[in-house]
């Protein structure tokens, strides 16, 4: 490969080697302020010889003084990832954020761009747009959110607020909770890489705060599976439904919140009574006609199987592999007087950090739910900070129903489990993550309840999120 200096208002005419087995070839840099309109500078360049995808490093210097810019990543955007043929392409620096600077026109400002191979997953469909309006499905991959082709993106976990992961690969769109199209009327879903990977569901027994059903035990999954960002929310129930049964309705907000209250297992996927509903008697996700998924299916192209997860699956999403009670690195330890953990408030709405309403009552049991704004109550989704699979509202907001009958975790291994047998459960459906009327443990990632499949959510608590699972 080889790379190119330029600076602006130059063509650079020459190219310094860069050792590589591969031919690509940097041609011609542009370097261009968009002054008067703009201190931003577009860089324009030209790539040959590219036999697999490529990505470019840009290196900026002052004359010929390296310019120190730490965050000189996180200012550029445009087409520098996973570049697979060649061509004419470009991208924009904020010499703002990336330097500092509040100078208006820089002078003898030069880029040198180098190549180099791409990683091998950077064509990784990460994201799935499904346009609720049209059918249409979008594929999202990393190079297109590398390349800030759908806004802002994070690869620190860290950088929220000291949060902690096992997860070394990180790739978020935060940019997803900037449009509130993504929460109404599209749905997007996240690839959570769960292929052959082996984790520990549920919760040592005797830990503080576990219940007795939570005994934790070792689980494979065979197969990545897609996770809804949000939870579903009152504007996607009624595009499928023609209804707006939430307990938190007030008019100007209810778009993004999510569904609370009025919604069934069965109103979701059928009655029990119905063939091809019940699971796990039917493992191959069929659903009934007029439900909830029937109809969201039948209005996306291709009808993809798109369900509500298994409890396995969504443990496994909302850990994104972390140990600890929430999937920030931090476990559950508030003070005797329940005041609310700091660490949860970053991640969570519940009871403590404005499940309450202005009366000091919880909201799911008070008279004026539907007059609230989101200052109390259920909030937007997206309001909180994401996992480090880029989920939102795991934890708290709303309980989330799934696919499995509740019965006691034993301590036995499983492979990609479905959940027991109606005869062996308490004849109750599974609901995780907590929700606004919930106390802080009540929001840990291994806290299980249970509800009848046609319980409506009296409490005004009780939504869910939607899974594809990937069978190919």
């Amino acid at each position: 490969m080889k790379a190119s200096t330029a600076r602006i208002g130059i063509v650079a005419l020459s190219a310094a080697m860069v050792t590589t087995a591969s031919a690509a070839t940097v041609e011609q840099v542009v370097v261009r302020q968009q002054w008067p309109w703009s201190t931003d500078v577009r860089v324009e360049y030209s790539i040959t010889g590219v036999t697999s995808p490529v990505d470019v490093t840009v290196t900026a210097f002052s004359g010929n003084e390296l310019l120190s810019a730490p965050n000189l990543e996180n200012a550029i955007t445009g087409e520098r990832f996973g570049i697979s043929r060649g061509g004419v392409y470009s991208f924009t620096i904020d010499p703002v954020k990336a330097f500092g600077t509040g100078q208006i026109a820089m002078a003898d400002f030069k880029v040198r761009l180098s190549l180099s191979e791409s990683a091998a997953n950077v064509g990784e469909v990460l994201y799935k747009i499904y346009d609720l309006e049209g059918g249409s499905c979008t594929d999202v991959t990393r190079a297109d959110l590398l390349n800030g082709k759908y806004g802002t993106i994070e690869t620190n976990y860290t950088a929220f607020t000291a949060f902690d992961t096992p997860v070394s690969d990180i790739l978020i769109w935060t940019g997803v909770t900037n449009d509130a199209k993504y929460a109404t009327t599209h749905l997007v879903m996240r690839k959570v890489p769960a292929k052959n990977q082996m984790f520990k569901m549920g919760f040592p027994s005797g830990t503080q705060w576990t219940n007795g059903d939570e005994t934790r035990h070792n689980v494979t999954l065979t197969n990545d599976f897609y996770m809804g960002v949000f939870e579903v929310t009152q504007y996607q129930y009624w595009k499928f439904k023609n209804s707006w049964p939430s307990f938190y309705s007030l008019e100007e907000c209810r778009d993004t919140r999510p569904l609370d209250k009025g919604v069934t297992w069965e109103n979701i996927r059928g009655a029990a009574t119905t063939v091809g509903a019940e699971w796990p008697d039917n493992l191959s996700h069929e659903v009934t006609s007029g439900s909830f998924l029937g109809n969201l299916r039948n209005a996306l192209d291709g009808a993809p199987k798109i369900d509500l997860p298994t409890e396995a699956q969504w443990e496994y999403a909302c850990r994104a592999k972390s140990t600890n009670d929430w999937y920030n690195g931090y476990d559950c330890i508030y003070g005797n007087d329940g005041s609310s953990p700091a660490n949860l408030n970053k991640i969570a709405r519940y009871a403590q950090n404005h499940g309450y309403g202005p009366d000091g009552t919880i909201i799911g049991k008070s008279a004026y739910a539907a007059t609230l704004g989101t200052s109390n109550g259920t909030a937007r989704v997206g309001s909180y900070l994401p996992n480090a699979f880029g989920l939102y509202d795991m934890t708290g907001n709303v309980w989330e129903w799934c696919l499995d009958w509740h019965a006691s975790f034993t301590s036995d291994g499983q492979t990609e489990p479905p959940g027991p047998d109606k005869a062996d459960s308490d004849s109750k459906r599974v609901l995780r993550g907590g929700g606004i009327t919930s106390a802080a443990y009540q929001t840990r990632t291994a806290m299980r309840i249970s509800q009848l499949p046609w319980y409506t959510g009296g409490s005004g608590a009780i939504g869910f999120r939607l899974c594809l699972t990937v069978t190919e």
